[in-house]
């Protein structure tokens, strides 16, 4: 349910001990605070979210911050919308707000502008899941190859069963002996290719060696605006993947991302997420790409300000 994965997603945030995650994950953590309708009103009202604004300013009694759960978000009125806005606006250091919706349209523009949105997976067969395993793929398959690919360029995958394993190899292999500058160059060529290219270049980036950082992007720059969006389209990809399975709302069988996942955690992932979305609005905006570039990567290897 949604209240069970916003939960799950809260607990990381709130806390690192296992005994504190229990009690968010049965809705009785003193620092979670959960916003549903009344009983009696389908609609969370403007005096809901003044209460949780009130709550804001005081600090956590045990965990790291406070989380604010808000399971249905479409059934905020727009009155409690805007009053969630001011705080998202002048956020308080102490708490995060979880907002879950059927779709980020059901949000106002202002309140999505100023969040990170994380797709989380669909239980059950989705038509495109449902597709893929009539081809004979298995479901822990069919899912990581739209983690991969995305449903955008799974279209090669539709028309025939390919060699899922074979062409993973193939790419892993292909990634693991590149240079920055032919990752940078296959994270353009789409499919699971550009994802493996990807993941080795995030991996390379967690080193932390400022003149491989640097030349990534300077490399990356010098292939065009186009090639710089698609690579943030990949890495926003790696980051929602790795939030999800850091959150313990997805499985994912890549020892790649596993291992990023591993060293990251989900409060970089978060972060890491947020800065690629603020430095694709930046490339789309036409801002010079090379120091958006050498910012996002300082974000990815720790040496930058990941907020």
């Amino acid at each position: 349910s949604r209240i069970d994965a916003g939960r799950r997603l809260a607990s990381r945030l709130i806390t690192d001990d296992k005994a504190q995650e229990q009690l968010v994950l049965r809705g009785i953590h003193p620092d979670l605070i959960e916003v549903l309708p009344v009983k009696g009103k389908e609609r969370i009202g403007i005096v809901q979210v003044r209460d949780v604004i009130h709550q804001s300013q005081f600090a956590p009694v045990a965990g790291h911050r406070k989380v604010c759960l808000i399971p249905q978000g479409e059934a905020l009125t727009p009155e409690a919308e805007n009053a969630l806005l001011k705080v998202l606006e002048e956020p308080s250091p102490y708490i995060a707000f979880v907002i879950l919706v059927g779709s980020s349209g059901d949000l106002l523009p202002t309140i999505r502008s100023r969040s990170q949105i994380v797709r989380l997976p669909t239980r059950g067969d989705t038509s495109m899941v449902a597709q893929l395993k009539a081809l004979g793929y298995s479901e822990a398959d069919a899912i990581y190859l739209l983690d991969m690919v995305g449903e955008a360029e799974i279209a090669p995958f539709l028309g025939e069963h390919v060699d899922l394993s074979a062409q993973l190899g193939e790419a892993q292999r292909r990634a693991e002996s590149a240079t920055v500058e032919e990752l940078c160059l296959l994270v353009g060529t789409g499919g699971i290719a550009a994802y493996t290219a990807g993941l080795t270049l995030v991996s390379r980036l967690l080193d932390g060696d400022p003149r491989m950082l640097v030349a990534a992007a300077h490399a990356l720059a010098a292939q065009g605006r186009d090639q710089v969006l698609s690579f943030l389209r990949v890495l926003l990809r790696i980051a929602f993947t790795g939030v999800r399975v850091a959150a313990g709302l997805s499985v994912d069988p890549d020892p790649a991302l596993i291992e990023i996942v591993r060293r990251l955690g989900l409060a970089r992932l978060t972060a890491i997420a947020q800065a690629a979305e603020e430095a694709r609005r930046a490339v789309e905006g036409y801002t010079p790409t090379e120091p958006v570039l050498v910012w996002l990567f300082l974000t990815v290897s720790g040496g930058g300000n990941d907020g």
